[in-house]
């Protein structure tokens, strides 16, 4: 009787043991399912993906203060970085306000008043020989000149044809309308002029023109009095955008050579009138005058020929200069047709860039 007591009391034990035992292994079990992620915080299928649950009571506090001083360090470095590239920004822009005013000064002297007349006809309404205003300005060293197709030639402009007196002592007058070149072509330069004589007419050459790129090659026949500083005006080799500063020069309004400002306020404008040509559309102010004239950009470099502007009671600061990638198709063409040699500069930001630091 005693021993199967004691046999029982064993089996007793075994099984106590072994209930123990399977508890742990499936508290184990449950606790690697929660790790593996099998299934989320609140009970959610995850697809078997990987969602390890860190348990931040493990982090020691010097840990914590590690992690927290390297995110310290990243804050403070990006905060140095925006007030670098704030510093960049405002350096660039008060640089460019500065140059862009000084190249009405650098190019004043490629710069012309274009006075167009034709002496055989007489304009009505002013009495004298009709002419028009406009803008020319200088390409190359040796005197070529870029200005608009329109400013150099008339269509339909009425003149005075006839003047006599009736048999009852009245003058009577006749009118006419004719089209054509002008034959004088004359340019004043600005009284500032280093290297042009104030108030001379210096006698210009039409050498080339294009209506259907509204554009007009001119050369001076006096020899051009180039001083050791003065250059013709380069053309631009970088990329123009929406944004950029812009400075024209002309004759606006025939008031002699002034300086407007703005910024391209769009390119790659196109116009019905003109199907081979795309505008910059500019807010710069551009008055009647200013025809022919040179767009200029913040590196000194021309980006288009003052061409046109919208006038509307609706309408405000909407001018257009034609870009400069179609008047090198213009110079190409009257290159061919002329046989002739345009040799104009070309300048770039990165040469602006090392001719400052050399300076």
């Amino acid at each position: 009787m005693k021993k199967i007591i004691l046999t029982m009391i064993a089996i007793l034990l075994v099984l106590t043991t072994l209930a123990f035992a399977g508890c742990s292994l499936l508290g184990n079990a449950t606790n690697n399912l929660a790790n593996s992620g099998g299934s989320d915080t609140t009970g959610s299928s995850t697809g078997g993906s990987t969602n390890t649950v860190t348990n931040y009571t493990n982090v020691s506090k010097a840990d914590l203060e590690e992690a927290l001083t390297k995110y310290r360090e990243i804050a403070e470095t990006l905060s140095d970085r925006v007030s670098d590239l704030e510093e960049a920004v405002r350096q660039s822009v008060t640089a460019s306000k500065e140059n862009i005013g000084a190249y009405s000064v650098t190019y004043v002297d490629s710069v012309m008043s274009l006075l167009c007349t034709d002496e055989r006809y007489i304009s009505p309404s002013t009495q004298q020989a009709i002419g028009c205003q406009g803008t020319g300005f200088v390409i190359t060293a040796d005197g070529y000149v870029i200005t608009n197709n329109h400013v150099v030639v008339y269509e339909n402009e009425q003149y005075i044809k006839e003047q006599y007196q009736d048999r009852w002592g009245f003058t009577r007058i006749t009118y006419g309308t004719i089209s054509g070149e002008y034959p004088t072509i004359s340019a004043i330069f600005d009284n500032t002029s280093q290297y042009f004589e104030n108030g001379k007419k210096y006698s210009l050459k039409l050498i080339y023109r294009d209506p259907s790129y509204d554009l007009a090659l001119c050369k001076i026949e006096e020899e051009v009095p180039v001083g050791t500083s003065w250059k013709a005006i380069p053309f631009y080799g970088g990329d123009v955008v929406r944004g950029d500063e812009l400075l024209v020069l002309g004759n606006a309004y025939g008031f002699g050579l002034s300086a407007t400002s703005g910024l391209v306020s769009a390119t790659g404008k196109t116009f019905t009138d003109y199907p081979k040509l795309t505008f910059i559309q500019t807010d710069a102010a551009i008055n009647g005058g200013n025809s022919g004239g040179p767009a200029i950009n913040i590196y000194g470099g021309l980006i288009g020929v003052v061409n046109s502007k919208f006038v509307s009671t609706n309408i405000e600061n909407m001018g257009f200069a034609i870009e400069l990638s179609k008047l090198k198709e213009f110079i190409t063409a009257a290159e061919t047709n002329q046989q002739i040699t345009v040799r104009y500069k070309t300048i770039s930001a990165p040469t602006v860039a090392t001719e400052q630091q050399a300076a």
